[in-house]
């Protein structure tokens, strides 16, 4: 029973499915009410004609995988029946294009099924790789040809693959129509941030389900920045059913033991990852015979536990006009409060917090660093600063190239140290970003977009930067690379029309050509990229003439009229 039960949420993780799933019948259109914009089509696809050639076979089988709801029953019944019984769909997704499937060959191998099935021949798939899913749902973007080849024998006079591809095959189509992005959370090492992990789903009834049992394969194995407080996979119970508003979500594990950290910790991981489901207003978590409560309830709101998110307090935009810190609020900018706004000693490049402000001064060899009225100076030595960072903990992010290597300190209580940074200290940094949630950080370096980790320590020390993974950026030329999320980049790059603004997620997987769906700057070559508050996010940019041009939700680009301002950046 145990096994039946695993099996069934694993299932689900990978395709989201529902129960009662048909195995032959028309495609039908239903409405589309969950609100990701899927294919309203449902497909059941057809099984074996009697007959039928190997190549339709390998074709059927192929079609077959593209049932929605999701099945892989009618996909097995093109298998051996030793085939289908060590066929493994659950190991991930392969996502293809253009396919091409060839005529069979005879195979004179030795029979690979082990039964007396007579004749055997081989027949090659061919196509476009696009993308692999692992079984959690993490999304790895492929590129370039793909052969496999399917051995096909005779069971009872008709043919049958005999040797299957582990995981799933799905066309690009499918891929777009049903799959759609989504984040598991996990949390850092001392448990005080969350950390989004973007994972593909497929949307569907059972989404609650595939989120949760995603979240419960834990963190990657090579993964030594994060932790979880969830449960294995294996304590699941068989789904997460939703009733008037309220998910209910059942392990085998007793929560009794476990202490009162742990259980919070464990309910806001659940939560978090649950809250990207829109008909769930609530949570009932329970292991065993403990039902962890919130406030004494059963019912656990869905947009509880805010306080281990991302910081909520608002994001202004800044920079430098007239040799003084400004604050750029829409069309309105003025000088900072406090001493920067008065005279900014020749500051080219700025950081603002409520725990300070840092300027780059000219020459980019010294930082000069005071609390937020301008008092209590300290300066900090270098070599070609980029524009300074303030997390959330009130730690300065220096980030500048000395000897031909980028180099990272901290400044913390008036200390500052070096930071192991790993392979980043080989490229060429001109922008330097850390995610809002703290949890990763971004760099425009070497004509690319990279994004890497940040590990801390369970006293919550930073211990050093993960190497940095570069983007599949295709656009030309990407500067300014600061994060409209924790799992999404905004970058300024080129494009047929002008200097635009470009977005990614940190899996590569989406979006690298999109504009963001919003105007187009004028072909006025934009250069500094700022993202102010909002949902959506308002947007600045300068250009050659030290313009600010800004874009309102919902409205077009225009010029700021005010005076020239260069140092363009973001901050609290």
């Amino acid at each position: 029973m145990r096994r039946r039960l695993l099996v069934a949420v694993v299932g689900v993780l990978l395709v989201g499915g529902c129960g009662s799933i048909p195995t032959s019948g028309p495609v039908t259109r239903v409405a589309d009410d969950k609100g990701f914009g899927e294919s309203t089509v449902r497909y059941a696809p057809a099984l074996p004609v009697p007959g039928a050639s190997p190549q339709e076979i390998v074709l059927g089988y192929l079609d077959a995988m593209l049932a929605f709801p999701v099945s892989t029953g009618t996909a097995s019944a093109f298998l051996t029946p030793s085939a289908a019984k060590g066929w493994r769909p659950l190991d991930g997704v392969r996502v293809y294009s253009r396919p091409k499937v060839s005529a069979p060959v005879a195979d004179r191998s030795t029979d690979v099924d082990g039964d007396d099935a007579g004749d055997r021949v081989v027949v090659r798939m061919s196509s476009s790789q696009i993308a692999r899913l692992d079984q959690q749902g993490r999304y790895t973007r492929m590129r370039g040809d793909s052969d496999l080849t399917y051995g096909l024998q005779q069971v009872d006079g008709e043919w049958r693959i005999a040797t299957p591809q582990a995981g799933l095959l799905v066309s690009s189509k499918y891929f777009n129509d049903y799959f759609r992005p989504f984040n598991i959370f996990m949390f850092d090492n001392p448990g005080r941030r969350l950390i989004p992990v973007p994972v593909y789903l497929a949307v569907g009834d059972q989404l609650a389900t595939s989120l949760v049992a995603s979240l419960a394969r834990g963190p990657a194995v090579d993964d030594d920045v994060t932790r979880t407080y969830v449960p294995k996979l294996e304590s699941l119970r068989t789904s997460v059913p939703i009733s008037d508003g309220v998910a209910d979500v059942e392990f085998d594990e007793e929560f009794r033991t476990e202490s009162e950290s742990t259980q919070d910790h464990l309910s806001a991981q659940i939560i978090w990852t649950l809250r990207q489901v829109p008909e769930i207003e609530g949570v009932r978590l329970s292991g065993g015979a403990t039902v962890l409560t919130r406030n004494g309830l059963p019912v656990q709101p869905i947009d509880s536990w805010g306080a281990f998110g991302p910081s909520t307090s608002g994001t202004h935009v800044y920079g430098i006009s007239d040799d003084k810190v400004v604050q750029i609020d829409e069309d309105r900018i003025a000088p900072l409060t406090g001493d920067w706004g008065k005279d900014a000693r020749g500051a080219v490049r700025v950081a603002v917090s409520d725990s300070g402000v840092a300027g780059v001064l000219q020459g980019r060899s010294q930082v000069r660093v005071t609390n937020r009225a301008g008092s209590a100076p300290r300066v900090y030595g270098g070599s070609q600063f980029v524009t300074p960072r303030w997390d959330r903990d009130g730690v300065l992010w220096l980030v500048d190239r000395v000897g031909g290597s980028t180099r990272v300190r901290l400044v913390r209580d008036d200390v500052i140290t070096a930071l192991p940074i790993g392979s980043l200290a080989g490229l060429n940094v001109t922008t330097f970003s850390l995610s809002p949630g703290g949890s990763r950080y971004a760099v425009t370096a070497d004509g690319g977009v990279y994004v890497g980790m940040i590990q801390r320590s369970d006293d919550n020390q930073i211990l050093r930067l993960t190497d940095p993974q570069p983007l599949a950026v295709d656009a030309a030329t990407p500067t300014s690379a600061v994060w409209a999320s924790d799992t999404q980049l905004a970058y300024l790059s080129g494009s047929k029309i002008s200097r635009q603004v470009h977005y990614i997620r940190i899996d590569s997987s989406a979006g690298d050509s999109d504009v963001g769906g919003g105007a187009l700057l004028p072909d006025v070559g934009a250069d500094v990229l700022a993202l102010g508050a909002g949902d959506p996010q308002t947007r600045y940019a300068t250009d050659t003439k030290d313009r600010v041009w800004y874009l309102p939700p919902d409205g077009t680009w225009h010029v700021v009229k005010s005076a020239e301002v260069t140092g363009l950046t973001y901050g609290r």
